[in-house]
C-alpha cells in the first residue's frame, strides 16, 4: 500500500488513529489517489466529521475537487447527510454553500434533496441558501422533492421556495457554462442529433396534455432517423445524452397519465430497434446510462426492453455499475425511491427492485457514503417498507 492509499483508507474509514500517524509522519492531505480521491473527499462522503476537522486542521484544501467528476467535498458532504460535517465544511468556506457541481448542477442543498436528508436541509435553510439553483435538468429544490414525491422534504421546502422565473434564470446560464465544443465538420451530425433529443423531450411533455402529440411525436422522430439519418447513439442537446436516456428521464405524472408511458415505450421500443446501446453513458447529469436512469424513474417496462438487446452478463453489470456522481447502482436507486415513494408508487418500485435481483442486481455494494442497497432498506422508518424491501432483496418474495 502507498502512502496516499494509507491516508485514503484511513479517512474512509474514519480510523482517527491512523489518519492521525499518517499526518504526524509528514504526509501532506493534498494528493490524489488512482481513483481521483483525496483524504478529505472520502472523509466528506462518508460523514466522518472527526477526520475532516482533522484534515481541515492539518490545512487540507477544501477546494481540491475530485479529479475526474470534479466534486467538492462540500458536494460529497451533502451525499453523506452528515449534519457535523456539512457544518465543518461551511465554517470554513460559507460561499460553498452555493457551489454548483457542473456534474449534475447540484449545492449541498440539492444534493440533500436528493437523497431525502431531512435533518441537514433544516439546517442548510437556516444558513439561507440560494434555492434559485437548478439541478442540470431545471429543477430547483422543491421541484425535485416533489419530482421524488417525498412529501416530509416538500413541507420542509414549500415556505422557502422560489419564483420559476428566478429558477429559470438560473438554469439559462447553467446551460450556457456547460454548453459543449463542437469539432470542424461534426456540425451538422451534431444538429439532427440535438434535434433527435429536442423533439423527443417536446413530445414527451407534449403528450401530458395533448394524446395528438403521441403520434406526431413518432412520426417526427421516425423522419430525423430514417430520412435525414440521425445517429440513435450520439449525445445530443445541452446535458449531451444519447436519445434513449431522454425517453426515460422523467416520471410519467402523479397519478401516471398512461398518454405518457405510452409514448415513452413506443420511443423506446423505435430507438432499441434502430440500434440505441443501452449501456451508451450520457455527459450530464450523472454520467449514467440508460439502465441507472430507467431505474430512478421506475420504467421497468422498458428496463424489460433494454434487455432483449443486450447479453445477460451486460445487464448484470450495468445493474450494479458504479456511476461516477455518487455511486449509487441502479438497484440503490430502485430501493431509495421506493422508501420515498407515495403508497401508490411502491408497488412499482418493490417490482423493480425483484426484476433486479432476478437478473443479478447486488444489494452489498457500496455508495460513495458507505451505504449498500440493503441498508437504504433497513434504515427506512416505515415498517411495512423495509419489511417488504428486505424480503424482495433476500429472494423471499
Amino acid at each position: 500500500m502507498t502512502s496516499i492509499d494509507e491516508g485514503i483508507a484511513a479517512a474512509r474509514s474514519g480510523d482517527m488513529a491512523k489518519l492521525q500517524a499518517w499526518l504526524d509522519a509528514g504526509n501532506g492531505p493534498d494528493h490524489y489517489d488512482t481513483a481521483g480521491w483525496t483524504p478529505l473527499l472520502w472523509a466528506s462522503a462518508r460523514g466522518h466529521g472527526g477526520a475532516v476537522e482533522l484534515l481541515l486542521k492539518r490545512g487540507a484544501d477544501i477546494s481540491m475537487p475530485h479529479r475526474d467528476s470534479a466534486a467538492l467535498p462540500i458536494h460529497l458532504a451533502g451525499q453523506s447527510g452528515d449534519v457535523r460535517t456539512s457544518e465543518l465544511l461551511l465554517e470554513q468556506r460559507p460561499t460553498h454553500i452555493n457551489a454548483v457541481w457542473d456534474l449534475n448542477g447540484h449545492t449541498i442543498s440539492l444534493q440533500a434533496v436528493f437523497y431525502g436528508h431531512l435533518a441537514l436541509m433544516k439546517r442548510l435553510l437556516a444558513m439561507h441558501p440560494d434555492l434559485s439553483i437548478t439541478t442540470a435538468r431545471g429543477l430547483g429544490a422543491m421541484d425535485l422533492a416533489t419530482q421524488f414525491q417525498n412529501a416530509a422534504m416538500m413541507d420542509i421546502l414549500r415556505p422557502h421556495d422560489v419564483s420559476a422565473e428566478a429558477k429559470a434564470a438560473y438554469y439559462r446560464s447553467f446551460l450556457k457554462r456547460i454548453a459543449p465544443a463542437i469539432p470542424p465538420g461534426e456540425e451538422k451530425a451534431q444538429q439532427l442529433a440535438d434535434k433527435l433529443v429536442g423533439v423527443i423531450g417536446d413530445g414527451i411533455r407534449n403528450a401530458a396534455t395533448d394524446p395528438s402529440a403521441v403520434q406526431a411525436t413518432l412520426d417526427a422522430v421516425r423522419e430525423i432517423v430514417e430520412k435525414e439519418h440521425a445517429n440513435v447513439n450520439r449525445l445530443g442537446g445541452a446535458l449531451q445524452q444519447p436519445p434513449l436516456i431522454v425517453v426515460v428521464t422523467g416520471n410519467n405524472g402523479f397519478p401516471p397519465n398512461p398518454v405518457v408511458a405510452s409514448l415513452r415505450n413506443q420511443l423506446a421500443n423505435y430507438l432499441l430497434e434502430k440500434g440505441a446501446d443501452p449501456t451508451l453513458h450520457e455527459q450530464h447529469p450523472m454520467g449514467a446510462q440508460t439502465i441507472i436512469r430507467a431505474s430512478v424513474f421506475n420504467h421497468l417496462d422498458i428496463l424489460k426492453m433494454c434487455a432483449q438487446y443486450i447479453t445477460p452478463q451486460q445487464l448484470t453489470d450495468a445493474i450494479n455499475e458504479i456511476p461516477l456522481v455518487n455511486g449509487l447502482t441502479a438497484m440503490h436507486d430502485a430501493v431509495l425511491r421506493a422508501t420515498m415513494a407515495a403508497p401508490e408508487r411502491f408497488e412499482g418500485y418493490l417490482d423493480q427492485v425483484r426484476w433486479f435481483v432476478a437478473h443479478g442486481g447486488r444489494s452489498d455494494m457500496e455508495d460513495y457514503a458507505g451505504v449498500t442497497q440493503r441498508d437504504i432498506a433497513e434504515k427506512t422508518d416505515k415498517p411495512e417498507v423495509r419489511r417488504r424491501l428486505l424480503a424482495v432483496l433476500d429472494g423471499k418474495e
